[in-house]
């Protein structure tokens, strides 16, 4: 009875280090034998929207990996929900140009921008991003720990892996990937290491503002 206690618990540890605040994909695992632009129109629940507005801003060819330079991106994940409240919020504005009611009236321009907001070169993996450094909050003076994440639009922002706790023990819970933008203020993280072929995607959580990054 105590063997099997002690594997209960072995077990419960080993998936605590990989939980988070998940968007749902269906798999379980996180490789995907596709592009990131047929894995994204694979699950239209969570990234329909998002396709359209990849296709109408004219950015398919680099989701595809099909563009030279960049043969592997890493994407911070808009959800549909993103692109659907900034369609419902663009409702409430008086100036009716910018009054939207889909994603192929919002100007190619402003698509393509909001998407290169979100797009960097290279895969970068949850592995690859420091650690916070404990002894500060992210946006504090003398934070030396995290990495800088630049986007192809030239916005930065500071990702970071931080640790928990479990069973009192400290950092031996689940490990989380988190954001921080100096402008905008937490980037709310859901589904880190989506990984088809030419990349990675990190999935914001559906709360993300769009452009808050």
């Amino acid at each position: 009875m105590r063997t099997i206690l002690l594997i209960m618990c072995f077990v419960g540890m080993l998936s605590a280090c990989t939980q988070q605040n998940v968007i749902n994909t269906g798999v379980s695992s996180p490789y995907h034998d596709c592009n990131i632009m047929d894995y994204l129109r694979s699950d239209k629940y969570n990234w329909e929207l998002t396709v359209q507005m990849i296709e109408h801003a004219g950015l398919t060819d680099l989701f595809e990996g099909r563009v030279d330079t960049l043969p592997e991106i890493t994407f911070w994940g808009i959800p549909s929900y993103s692109i659907q409240r900034f369609i419902f919020d663009s409702q409430e504005n008086e100036d009716i140009e910018t009054v939207y009611t889909q994603v192929t009236e919002i100007p190619q321009s402003l698509c393509r921008e909001f998407l290169l907001k979100h797009v960097t070169k290279g895969k970068i993996l949850k592995a690859d991003i420091a650690y916070k450094n404990k002894k500060y909050e992210i946006n504090e003076e003398g934070q030396d720990g995290g990495t800088w994440i630049t986007c192809l639009a030239g916005n930065r922002f500071i990702a970071y892996r931080e640790g928990s706790d479990y069973g009192g023990v400290p950092d031996a819970g689940s490990v989380s990937l988190k954001c921080w933008s100096f402008k905008w203020g937490k980037i709310p993280m859901a589904s880190p290491d989506i990984q088809p072929t030419n990349g990675v995607v990190h999935a914001l959580n559906y709360s993300y503002r769009l452009g808050h990054i």
